[in-house]
């Protein structure tokens, strides 16, 4: 349990007695009605800020995700949305220098940038991206965004690691936010440990306990403390979370507000669809004029009062499947009316879908991936899911890929695998690392439209050729040089069929 503070305890009843609409007179309507005691007696939440709502939660809340992902198809169909959308097959770095700011020849700096560009590709689409050497950058994107997903945050430590033919030794360490914990054993009682995440005294994190594992897999007790800053001031640590609300110290999961949904939701199908299962077999029932569910135990006691011994049920099998039951006295069989499947499940289930959907920022068409509108409709659910895909993928390129960026260029600088004239100075070191990031984009219903929406744009001015290739996830530059090429080769074969032809009249 963290030792945040919840704050002096007379102040909050000094308040309450005060200023609760409890104690008001029943004449006088409240500015908000949901306020008023008289309106809402049984709705009174805590006005907890958000590390005291969440934290002692988050374990709770991170399991239930988890096993929601790991057993559910309509829980983890949204997480792994998000993933293939934001990351799809990967975002990658595209560097822009400011020539004038640091003051250099523009072709120095478009060399620069193919050089930065070309290292990074080089050192992180291998496993060496990987502090472990499993994967590489590429999929540790997706990891870092589908932990944030599921758990809330996780922890990229930058850590360096010497291989055989390797570029560069700097590499990615992850760490799931299952394993950031409060430390059994605290040196200080007054310092500010909040599930795992240190603060000073201002509020800033400075360090992040985690949990060891040992090695049976499981997490331990012992935890080792890690800074946030090395020697220097640099991050050695990002802890990658969404911060929604300004005092949060963890992240929150993204099944957070629908998991009551989603279970509930999924224990329904489950059981509509062992009802259907049941009753796919034709059935009959024995019923007994005793009314008791035990026919043996009603006859017995019936031939108890006609003084008769009681006879025992016999069975006789014919057929696949058939079965013929010897009725006891006092008993009767029943058609029973198998009602299944239930007409009113799709509509039901569609409906809790859709607000599943709006807790997520997704579309029913997007999150159930399934299309059955008009054209305008779908376009429309679309467009709409990718405000949501655009708002998580340029806080992921805030959040970890520029810093990864940053780390790398900055240890091949160090190493002069580049040539970067007054990199110590701040300002013409953010000059130096300053790039985008571009990954694939929403795919096209109709091609053509987009391609002369596209022309028209171009030809107009409003639009750049540049910006169209670099928001399909391609390298403007890269594409150019294609081109250029492409244009050459294709001359040089025209050239040389025409003279092929010409030799040939001749």
């Amino acid at each position: 349990m963290s030792n945040y503070k919840a704050g002096p305890l007379w102040p909050r009843l000094k308040e309450f007695f005060t200023s609760s609409s409890y104690f008001k007179t029943s004449h006088v309507d409240e500015p908000y009605r949901t306020a008023s005691r008289q309106e809402m007696p049984d709705w009174n939440p805590s006005s907890s800020n958000a590390d005291e709502a969440l934290l002692p939660s988050l374990s709770a809340l991170r399991n239930q995700s988890r096993d929601l992902d790991r057993n559910e198809s309509l829980a983890r169909g949204p997480i792994e949305n998000y993933v293939t959308n934001v990351v799809a097959d990967g975002l990658r770095p595209q560097a822009r220098i400011d020539h004038e700011l640091l003051e250099i020849p523009e072709a120095k700096a478009r060399e620069f940038e193919r050089q930065a560009e070309r290292i990074f590709e080089l050192h992180m689409r291998k496993n060496t991206a990987d502090f472990h050497g499993k994967v590489n950058f590429q999929t540790i994107q997706a990891q870092v965004l589908r932990a944030v997903l599921l758990d809330g945050d996780c922890l990229v430590i930058r850590r360096y690691r010497e291989r055989t033919h390797g570029i560069l030794p700097v590499s990615l360490q992850l760490i799931e936010g299952a394993r950031l914990r409060y430390p059994a054993i605290s040196l200080n009682p007054k310092t500010d440990i909040r599930e795992g995440v240190e603060l000073d005294a201002t509020g800033m994190p400075v360090a992040y306990h985690v949990a060891k594992t040992g090695t049976d897999h499981f997490l331990g007790s012992e935890t080792v403390r890690v800074p946030r800053f090395d020697d220097t001031g640099a991050p050695v640590v990002l802890h990658i979370f969404s911060k929604r609300l300004p005092e949060q110290s963890r992240g929150e999961p993204l099944l957070a507000p629908v998991i009551k949904k989603f279970k509930e939701i999924s224990d329904y199908t489950e059981a509509e669809i062992r009802a259907a299962v049941v009753n796919a077999f034709f059935a009959i029932y024995v019923t007994s004029e005793m009314g008791s569910v035990f026919g043996d135990r009603a006859s017995a006691h019936l031939a108890r009062q006609q003084e008769e011994k009681p006879r025992e049920r016999k069975f006789r099998k014919f057929g696949p499947g058939g079965l013929m039951v010897d009725l006891l006295p006092g008993e009767k069989v029943d058609n029973g009316a198998p009602g299944r499947p239930n007409s009113n499940f799709d509509p039901f289930v569609q409906a809790v879908i859709k607000q599943i959907g709006i807790g997520l920022g997704l579309p029913y068409e997007v999150l159930t991936q399934h299309y059955s509108s008009s054209y305008s409709a779908a376009r429309a659910a679309i467009l709409e899911a990718w405000k949501s895909f655009k708002v998580w993928r340029a806080w992921l390129v805030s959040e970890y890929c520029q810093p990864v960026w940053e780390w790398v260029i900055s240890d091949a600088i160090e190493r002069e695998l580049l040539d970067a004239p007054g990199f110590e100075d701040p300002l013409k070191r953010h000059g130096w690392l300053s790039t985008q990031w571009a990954g694939t984009e929403m795919g096209s219903i109709d091609p053509l439209k987009d391609a002369k929406a596209n022309e028209v744009e171009v030809s107009a001015g409003l639009r750049t050729r540049r910006s169209i290739v670099e928001s399909q996830g391609r390298d403007f530059d890269k594409h150019v040089r294609d081109h250029e090429a492409e244009k050459r080769t294709f001359s040089e074969n025209v050239a040389s069929q025409e003279f092929d032809q010409a030799s040939k009249k001749a």
